[in-house]
């Protein structure tokens, strides 16, 4: 009896992700353009010329801080003359013992190519009983993240910095961290104790970790570590996801 009931609430479970895939997924496709490209609507088209299709920020504002992660994103935000053209790109550089945490692509899968390695990378078949696939890459491997599904990057070196570079089938593929979704956002401490199966200290401590950092230099263009967790603390993070998509309660 006991076997049934932890089968069905596995079936449960991973049926809430699978739909909730489905949900972030609908209608993600940028949309289809008339022109061979779109022009903002703040320029004028008379004015357009080679340094509209050009972009120079994509590694020179990657500092590299071998301290943190740090993501430099080329997206049609970033970078206009994306719009429409169904597709972006991002630098990433590892500091020793960072990850790049739990998250999703709701818009776009994402290739991602080291240049720099080792770099340990997964991702989760929720289709699958929440199978993860995990592999060290090496540079000069590939590696690519089905749109929609969780997925991760962790340099476990001591002293070495990792480097990749991703190019995804959007030109705004979305992040979805699941740290930030969970223990970053105002949902209720009670909920989130019954729906991970753990306790107040640990729910106060993972807040404490997605809260936003203490005002500071400013860090520049691009995006750095305070998201990555250390690897203890996105450990028990994963942990507690895969149990609650396993042990979920209604």
């Amino acid at each position: 009896m006991m076997k049934m009931m932890m089968s069905s609430r596995s079936s449960v479970s991973l049926g809430v992700l699978l739909l909730l895939a489905v949900i972030l997924s609908a209608g993600a496709a940028d949309p289809d353009i008339l022109t061979d490209f779109v022009v903002p609507s703040d320029t004028d088209p008379s004015g357009i010329d080679g340094a509209f299709f050009t972009y120079k920020n994509l590694v020179t504002g990657n500092s590299g801080d071998p301290a943190k992660l740090t993501v430099t994103k080329a997206t049609h935000a970033e970078f206009p003359a994306l719009l429409g053209q169904s597709v972006s790109y991002a630098a990433l550089v590892f500091g020793a013992g960072t990850v790049n945490p739990p998250h999703i692509h709701p818009r776009a899968s994402e290739l991602l190519v080291v240049v720099q390695g080792p770099l340990l990378v997964g991702l989760v078949d929720a289709a699958r009983n929440g199978t993860v696939y995990t592999q060290t890459l090496q540079t000069g491997d590939m590696f690519v993240f089905p749109k929609g599904m969780v997925h991760f990057q962790f340099n476990n070196g001591t002293d070495v910095v990792a480097r990749a570079f991703s190019a995804f089938g959007s030109a705004s593929p979305g992040t979805i961290s699941l740290p930030a979704a969970l223990f970053g956002s105002g949902i209720d401490d009670t909920i989130l104790d019954k729906s991970m199966h753990t306790d107040q200290a640990t729910v106060d401590q993972l807040k404490q970790d997605q809260a936003p950092p203490s005002p500071g230099p400013s860090p520049g263009s691009s995006s750095s570590a305070a998201a990555a967790l250390l690897p203890s603390r996105w450990a028990i993070t994963l942990l507690l996801c895969f149990a609650a998509s396993y042990y979920f309660y209604f």
